[in-house]
């Protein structure tokens, strides 16, 4: 399945099923994100620092089962990772940005509440395709489309918490600080590792459907 093919197979689940849907959520926000990386002898690349970028996702929430305080959401996202660095021997500047279209499968649970606000913990569980990837090494783009590190699936897992404050029945907005890591995305061997590693704070609105 191609990457036009998986988008319009996201956009027609997350479609039906916002219909029945009881909250619509629409989040956008900051990633700063690295590379987890070690080679083949188990030795870590040296000078990667995090680069910024920018996320956006949509979707449904509701409550599950008959708990008021636990809840699950469903969506899809457009997500941008990378990362910078040096390379001593090569004499040079790296840098890799690539974008993600995610599938977003999460679950909340409120702490505590101070009148109608709540505090939460959220954990999400993502799948991405690349949309769009490059890397840069001084003057020189490589088209990342068909690189085994990156062209294949992503899995990664996110945690974190969220504030939601209320300001009508139908209408709240909240604010959101997710940690996140990918599992293995090298495709060279059993002993080399590559993982993307984020930090995202959001912007949120949940609209009652």
């Amino acid at each position: 399945m191609n990457t036009k093919q998986t988008l319009q197979l996201l956009l027609f689940f997350v479609g039906t099923t916002i219909a029945s849907a009881q909250q619509l959520y629409l989040e956008a926000g900051k990633t700063s994100s690295s590379f987890d990386y070690k080679n083949s002898q188990g030795e870590r690349l040296d000078n990667l620092q995090a680069s910024n970028h920018t996320f956006m996702s949509l979707g449904y929430r509701d409550n599950l089962a008959s708990s008021e305080k636990l809840n699950g959401s469903l969506g899809i996202g457009y997500a941008g990772y990378g990362a910078i660095g040096s390379d001593n021997t090569l004499e040079g500047i790296l840098e890799w940005n690539v974008n993600y279209l995610e599938l977003n499968a999460g679950l909340d649970f409120n702490l505590f509440a101070i009148h109608d606000s709540a505090f939460y913990l959220k954990g999400l569980f993502s799948t991405g395709v690349l949309l769009q990837g490059t890397q840069s090494f001084n003057n020189e783009v490589i088209n990342l489309k068909n690189a085994d590190d990156f062209d294949k699936t992503m899995f990664s897992f996110k945690a974190g918490a969220g504030f939601l404050h209320p300001v009508s029945d139908e209408l709240s907005f909240y604010v959101q600080y997710l940690f996140g890591k990918s599992l293995n995305q090298s495709g060279n061997d059993d002993y080399e590792s590559l993982r993307i590693e984020s930090h995202n704070i959001s912007l949120g609105a949940l609209i009652e459907l």
